[in-house]
């Protein structure tokens, strides 16, 4: 039995579990709206899985399919329709059998572990130590094990979120040796696919590793509402039982995806989350009242998560709006109190640089796109323009995840200069005490 502080409430916990089971169920098979579900077809995406359909069938013969990349925003199937025609080349009758090495660069994001995850993947028996050997013995390790245990198959590279990889220091080098192995290999052949959310990506590819891995490249468009209803309709067959979901619950998930991009995974994670509330107010169907709060919980979720995967620099420059908040509600926040903030706070943390006032302003721009704070552009007169910049979420909520910031917490309880009355602003972001 629990209960809370004023003992004003009691909580059975086998009573609970009693109607649980009791109650009416809502779900068949929930994990059907999972994004890693890959069901028996992907709609709206014939076009992309034709070309790579194309591109790999290659392997099927034992020759190497060349190495490409996808593009498109997040939930656009990108890592779907590569598992799915994964799951397609592995149902032919042939008696060549690729193999497939996934890995998401946002989990294994140095050249190490890439190389130790890919011998590992293989091997299954003898492990590479999480660091300690050289990179070199691992690469002529890896050589000798595709030859000896993949032997005369393909053996396709997924890297997803590739670009996080080019980020890291050795990114590059090791994306050009992936490229390469071919050229180092006796029986296996590989082929590297790349997954990227972002469209610019191959700018910023060493020319080296463009020629062998950018001059492939397959785009996959944003769904739009009609083509998010269609995807949920067919995982909702096999996601719920039936009559249980109400008319209006489909297209209004699909027209809330469709606003973020026509992001497939957000519209099925709506659903899903809808489908729980329902199932814990024990209501025998899902309506659109559920829909409505699994969006706010979802909304603050992925705010969460955001913040959390940002840079350091932009989680500075939003702590410094958060500060100002917290400190002076009614200050008017104008880009340099963001600059001189920042300037000063940035000094807590070793090894952080210093940021030109035209890369403080990108990340406001970063930040008003995301949806965190809005930054209104105003006429100063002959001083020139600048933006007002607002919090555009509860303060409680960006509070709560700088808090689980390790390298922001300590900061969280400062306030900042520009805001003690009893200091004057000699020049830059010298202060001195009133006298």
């Amino acid at each position: 039995m629990l209960k809370n502080d004023n003992n004003n409430y009691k909580f059975s916990i086998d009573k609970f579990y009693k109607n649980y089971l009791k109650g009416p169920r809502i779900f068949n098979n929930r994990d059907a709206l999972e994004p890693s579900y890959i069901p028996h077809e992907l709609p709206h995406r014939d076009v992309q899985i034709k070309d790579i359909a194309e591109k790999t069938a290659c392997a099927l013969f034992g020759n190497a399919p060349p190495s490409f990349l996808c593009y498109g925003q997040t939930g656009t199937g990108k890592t779907a329709t590569i598992r799915y025609i994964s799951q397609k080349l592995a149902q032919q009758n042939t008696e060549i059998k690729p193999w497939w090495i996934y890995i998401n660069c946002n989990v294994v994001s140095t050249p190490y572990r890439i190389l130790a995850h890919i011998y590992n993947t293989i091997s299954r028996e003898e492990k590479i130590p999480p660091t300690g050997l050289p990179k070199d013995i691992i690469f002529k390790k890896l050589l000798g094990l595709l030859d000896s245990k993949v032997r005369n198959s393909i053996c396709f590279l997924v890297l997803d979120e590739i670009d996080i990889l080019i980020e890291k220091k050795g990114g590059n080098e090791i994306l050009y040796d992936l490229t390469r192995l071919n050229e180092n290999l006796d029986q296996c052949k590989t082929s590297l696919i790349g997954i990227s959310n972002k469209l610019k990506f191959r700018k910023t590819l060493d020319p080296r590793i463009l020629s062998s891995l950018g001059e492939e490249h397959i785009v996959f468009p944003s769904y739009d509402a009609g083509e998010l209803r269609d995807i949920l309709n067919k995982r909702a067959k096999i996601a719920f039982r039936e009559i249980v979901l109400k008319e209006d619950v489909i297209p209004l998930c699909a027209a809330l995806a469709a606003k973020e991009h026509g992001d497939a995974r957000k519209a099925l994670q709506l659903l899903r989350k809808a489908g729980e509330l329902a199932e814990r107010a024990q209501s025998k169907s899902v309506n659109s009242k559920y829909v409505e709060r699994a969006h706010d919980d979802l909304e603050k979720d992925h705010i969460m998560e955001y913040i959390k995967g940002m840079p350091l620099q932009a989680q500075l420059v939003l702590t410094a709006v958060y500060l100002i908040s917290k400190y002076s509600p009614d200050h008017i926040i104008i880009s340099g109190d963001i600059y001189e903030v920042h300037s000063e706070i940035k000094g807590f943390i070793p090894g952080i640089r210093q940021l030109t006032k035209r890369r403080i302003s990108d990340y406001i721009s970063e930040l008003t796109l995301a949806g965190i704070i809005s930054a209104e552009v105003k006429s100063m007169g002959h001083y020139g323009r600048t933006k007002i910049i607002k919090l555009d979420i509860e303060i409680d909520i960006i509070e709560k995840v700088l808090s689980e910031i390790d390298k922001i917490q300590a900061i969280l309880n400062h306030k900042p200069t520009l805001l003690q009355t009893d200091k004057v602003k000699l020049k830059n972001n010298i202060f001195k005490k009133l006298i």
